[in-house]
C-alpha cells in the first residue's frame, strides 16, 4: 500500500478543521454533541430577515435569551425554562415560540411547547413548565425562535440552552 500524497492529507485536514470551526448546526459543549438546527447557545440578537434583508442589523435592538432549564422555584416537581426577549426600543410586535425537551437514550424527547406575543413592548417572557416524576434525573434543553417586526423591519433568532449534567426532579 502506498502512502497518500501530501496534498491529499493537507486537504483532508483543512476540511476537518473548517467543519469543526464552522459549527454547521452542531453545538459543542462540555457534554455530548447535540443537534440544534442552527440555533445559537444562550443569547443572540434578532437580526433582519426576509428578501429585503441586507447586512445583519438589529431592528428595535432586540435580543433573545434562553436560560438553563431548572427546577421550578414556585411549583413542586416541575422543570422550567424561560425564553426572554429584550429590546432597547419599543417594538410593535414581539413573539416567541419555545420548547422544553429532555435527553433520552434515543434522542431528545419534546415535553412542552409554549408561545406568546405582545404588541408595543420592550420585553416578553414565555415559560415552558413541565411536571416531572419525583426523583427522576434527566438532561434538559430549551430551544426557541424569537421574532420582532414593525416599520423598522423584521428580525428573528433561533437560540437554545441545555444542561450538561442531569437535573433531579424535586420538591422546591
Amino acid at each position: 500500500m502506498t502512502a497518500p500524497r501530501r496534498g491529499t492529507v493537507l486537504t483532508v485536514a483543512a476540511l476537518a478543521v473548517f467543519s469543526l470551526l464552522s459549527g454547521q448546526g452542531v453545538a459543542v459543549a462540555d457534554g455530548p454533541v447535540v443537534e440544534t438546527g442552527g440555533a445559537v447557545r444562550g443569547q443572540a440578537g434578532l437580526t433582519e430577515t426576509g428578501p429585503e434583508a441586507r447586512a445583519p442589523k438589529l431592528p428595535y435592538l432586540c435580543s433573545g435569551k434562553v436560560d438553563y432549564p431548572h427546577s421550578s422555584h414556585t411549583k413542586n416537581y416541575t422543570i422550567n425554562v424561560h425564553f426572554d426577549t429584550a429590546c432597547k426600543m419599543v417594538a410593535p410586535n414581539v413573539s416567541t415560540e419555545g420548547s422544553l425537551s429532555r435527553s433520552r437514550w434515543y434522542g431528545w424527547e419534546q415535553l412542552k411547547t409554549s408561545k406568546g406575543g405582545k404588541k408595543n413592548t420592550r420585553k416578553l417572557r414565555v415559560v415552558a413548565p413541565k411536571g416531572c416524576k419525583a426523583g427522576t434525573k434527566y438532561r434538559y434543553k430549551g430551544q426557541a425562535r424569537f421574532y420582532v417586526s414593525g416599520p423598522q423591519g423584521k428580525g428573528s433568532a433561533h437560540v437554545y440552552n441545555q444542561n450538561d449534567s442531569e437535573i433531579k426532579c424535586a420538591k422546591r
